[in-house]
């Protein structure tokens, strides 16, 4: 008998490890999902199921970290704060 439903439907999930790129992404089946930003530059294992990638999930220590699809669109028109000024005029740095 199964420990539990959860238990049995996690003995079925795929498991692949992925490196997490610096732009805190991971690619699946030529997919791009967005993961959170402190596994940037570590290898990770990634549950799912092929059928239901809405509920994958980075598993580490026994915590789930879900990850989402990348939507592109929405990172396009996202504000960034840019708390500096670069300037290409080649005068005074401080002169705007």
């Amino acid at each position: 008998m199964p420990v539990s439903p959860e238990w049995l439907n996690g003995c079925f999930m795929n498991r692949v490890k992925r490196r997490v790129r610096n732009d805190a992404t991971v690619v699946i089946d030529n997919v791009m999902y967005d993961v959170p930003m402190q596994f940037i530059r570590c290898r990770v294992e990634i549950r799912y199921l092929p059928d239901d990638m809405e509920n994958a999930y980075i598993l580490d220590d026994g915590v789930k970290y879900p990850i989402r699809r990348t939507n592109k669109v929405e990172n396009g028109k996202t504000k960034r704060n840019n708390s500096y000024v670069i300037s290409y005029s080649g005068g005074d740095p401080d002169v705007r």
